[in-house]
């Protein structure tokens, strides 16, 4: 038996039902909408300033450490060279007693062999954290890696006090597919 498909025409009821899902899709499909990342102040730190900044810090009585974890996404909804950097920063009390009260993770610096990415960082809730880990989100960065390593500078400050650099080195750039 043979199979025809009939032209039938298209009426108004049809119609919006068309446009009603193609708006529906594109709702859809445009994802979630991307967290607010406040502008970027001025008077950055040097190069050299970030370079320079420590492994450690001391701040309230705590010795803070710097853990880091960057990644690109080349999952099959992502752009096929990949989407860009995503940085998950976690300030941690070495002695993991508590954060001190007030202290704020404001600005993220990663370096790749001389260019240099500022931003701050996302106001996104992120997973819980035990009290002596502050975490931190920060996305739409450069398209460098994965497989590659850098430095991750992140500035600290309690309250309204001076901002304080802390630096991980040689962090990997992952990727995940």
């Amino acid at each position: 038996e043979r199979w025809e498909m009939k032209s039938e025409a298209m009426t108004p009821t049809r119609c919006a039902v068309l446009v009603g899902l193609a708006i529906w899709c594109a709702i859809g499909c445009a994802g979630p909408t991307r967290p607010r990342v406040p502008a970027i102040p001025p008077g950055e730190p040097t190069a050299e300033e970030l370079s320079a900044a420590p492994e450690q810090v001391d701040l309230a009585g705590r010795r803070l450490v710097l853990q880091t974890y960057l990644w690109r996404d080349f999952m099959p909804i992502s752009p096929p060279d990949g989407g860009p950097l995503i940085a998950v920063v976690r300030i941690v009390d070495a002695d993991s007693t508590s954060i001190p009260p007030g202290l704020s993770a404001e600005r993220l610096w990663v370096i790749n062999d001389g260019r240099t990415w500022a931003t701050a960082f996302s106001d996104e809730p992120t997973a819980p954290t035990p009290g002596y880990v502050l975490q931190r989100i920060a996305r739409d960065g450069p398209r460098w890696g994965p497989g590659i390593r850098v430095a991750v500078v992140v500035g600290l400050r309690i309250g309204s006090g001076d901002l304080h650099l802390l630096r991980a080195a040689d962090q990997w750039i992952a990727r995940t597919d």
